[in-house]
């Protein structure tokens, strides 16, 4: 299972590679709606991983972007925030549906965010020395 992990922090983006890696996905880094758009593009992508706060085109309408050219993805994606606005009750629905991560989150709330989104099983993790 391919995920696309859109955040404009390049810490954030490697810390998210390593642990999705470990869970056994393969990973594709995006650091701005430009870069998602066309890894979208090229197709492949199975789930989302989106920060909401993001520099030119902020989370919410990135969304709406895909959720528009690829509806197969509008249950696939999984938001993450470092700050919470009470701006989601005014999110279209399948919007407010997406599992939104408080920054920091732990591996268990990705873990359960990912099962939770991903409706096809999830790979098993891999088996290494280290993370």
């Amino acid at each position: 299972m391919r995920l696309l992990v859109v955040d404009d922090e390049p810490a954030v983006r490697r810390i998210l590679e390593r642990l999705l890696k470990h869970f056994g996905y393969e990973v594709v880094l995006a650091s701005d709606a430009d870069s998602a758009y066309a890894l979208l593009t090229e197709g492949g992508i199975d789930g989302v991983i989106l920060d909401l706060q993001m520099p030119l085109l902020p989370g919410p309408e990135l969304y709406i972007a895909i959720a528009r050219r690829w509806p197969e993805l509008r249950r696939r994606v999984v938001l993450m925030s470092g700050e919470l606005h009470p701006v989601r009750d005014r999110w279209p629905d399948d919007l407010r549906a997406c599992p939104l991560l408080a920054k920091p989150f732990t591996l268990d709330v990705l873990r359960r965010a990912l099962d939770e989104t991903l409706v096809e099983e999830r790979p098993a993790p891999r088996r290494s020395n280290g993370c």
